[in-house]
């Protein structure tokens, strides 16, 4: 008994700032294929986001964030491990396209699964009391799922990178693509994809809304086959289009994930636990300009979009809110997909990763901090994609400079980002002293991270 009063009573005697805060909660939306101007407060005149804008009041956001490659399942690798696909030999969307007949070169013997060896954020969290689920895209590979990588809960999570309908019951019986799992656990017709998967996370939130939870919320939209609610698209075909974006269904799906962050955004507040939750907004990949009629989205004044190496491929929307960070801000800071890692982690408190990872925290540019996390950015993508149309290549980006080294004919290009944000003049001739230094900085890299090289035909 005496023991008991004398640790209460050092308890009360301890100062207020020694008794430990509740860790904060992790929401990250990652939404599939979603451009770096797709909403209104990326500067979108055709696109109405309401709840995407309030967000941005509340948040910083990332005016050169990157994805860490312009395809899909490299980026959610990185994001998930804090290491560079190039690393990981996770490099293209799993499974990829075979090299077309006439090309030079052949595809190196990638991994088309994410190893269990690898530790992830949720395996990072756990130990720390976390609850953790995945909700929405995994697209990782066959022969696991979200539940062998620290996550508590899988809906909806498997081996497919889009749905084959995105309404109830999200495709046929045994179809190729069918969502897995999500309508044998109800719903019913006219049930949207976005709004089903917002329901689970709500659901989610509300039972661990009393312990840290962290919630990888990874919608399939806005990823083909393009289908919208009939109402938002109606309403969508009603405004004039604007700036090379006027896809009244994209439009529509873009909508739907609006709809998405408002509602999670309102439960968190209404449950009195939104000023300790970090929400993290962004896309895996550049949006995609290669498809649709007319294309889906335009990410100008950034040239290309998904798959290219070009500035529309691999920018991404960001917005990131969180206990301490400057709100309505803007920050031009380059941050990239696997930076998400260790950032994390450090804003919850947690110790550094005990293994050796590629990212870096950029947790000081959400408090104001000027200084970039990386003397430079790089991408490696040994692949060809959208029938042979791009070819593999890899990228430097230090500072202004940026260097696209294509390998299927051993060409390089060069473009001042600070001066040329569109990547139209190519500098390569004239600045060759450029061109050499960020040729041997992307050199090193790819020796660094073990980086695979096409093999010749």
């Amino acid at each position: 008994m005496k023991s008991s009063i004398s640790t209460l009573l050092l308890f009360l005697l301890l100062p207020l700032g020694a008794v430990a805060a509740p860790r904060p909660n992790i929401v990250f939306i990652l939404i599939d294929d979603m451009g770096a101007a797709d909403g209104g407060c990326f500067g979108s005149r055709f696109y109405h986001t309401p709840n995407l804008d309030r967000l941005a009041t509340e948040s910083v956001k990332f005016t050169q964030a990157y994805a860490s490659c312009a395809v899909c399942s490299p980026s959610r690798a990185a994001i998930l491990t804090g290491k560079a696909p190039a690393r990981l030999h996770i490099t293209d969307w799993i499974p990829g396209e075979k090299a077309p007949a006439s090309s030079r070169l052949l595809l190196p013997d990638w991994q088309k699964s994410l190893p269990l060896s690898e530790k992830t954020l949720a395996e990072e969290l756990k130990p720390l009391g976390y609850a953790t689920a995945s909700i929405g895209k995994w697209h990782l590979g066959g022969g696991h799922s979200p539940l062998d990588y620290g996550f508590d809960i899988n809906i909806g999570g498997g081996d497919t990178g889009q749905p084959a309908s995105y309404f109830w019951p999200y495709g046929k019986e045994g179809q190729a693509h069918r969502v897995p799992d999500l309508a044998a656990m109800g719903g019913g017709p006219g049930e949207y994809l976005t709004d089903r998967l917002t329901d689970e996370a709500l659901r989610f939130i509300e039972s661990h809304r009393d312990t840290p939870f962290f919630l990888y919320l990874a919608h399939y939209a806005v990823h083909s086959p393009f289908m919208g609610k009939k109402e938002a698209v109606e309403e969508a075909s009603k405004r004039s289009p604007a700036d090379g974006q006027g896809n009244p269904v994209y439009a529509a799906m873009l909508q739907s994930v609006d709809d998405s962050v408002g509602r999670i955004l309102n439960k968190l507040k209404s449950l009195h636990i939104d000023e300790n939750t970090i929400v993290v907004f962004t896309s895996d990949n550049g949006g995609a300009v290669h498809i649709g009629n007319p294309p889906a989205t335009a990410n100008g004044p950034l040239r290309m979009g998904k798959g290219f190496p070009y500035e529309g491929g691999l920018r991404v929307p960001l917005l990131m809110k969180a206990p301490g960070a400057n709100r309505g801000t803007v920050c031009d800071v380059p941050v990239i997909s696997h930076d998400f890692y260790p950032t994390l982690l450090e804003l919850v408190g947690a110790p550094p990763a005990s293994h050796a990872i590629d990212g870096a925290s950029f947790a000081p540019a959400l408090r104001g901090g000027r200084k970039a996390p990386h003397d430079g950015l790089f991408w490696h993508y040994p692949h060809y994609w959208f029938g042979g149309k791009v070819s593999p290549y890899s990228v430097a980006h230090v500072g202004n400079w940026k260097l696209i080294r294509f390998y299927e004919d051993n060409h390089e290009e060069l473009y001042n980002l600070h001066d040329d944000p569109s990547e139209r003049e190519d500098l390569a001739s004239s600045h060759p002293t450029e061109r050499r230094r960020l040729g041997a900085r992307l050199d090193r890299w790819l020796k660094e991270v073990g980086a695979q090289m096409n093999p010749p035909r």
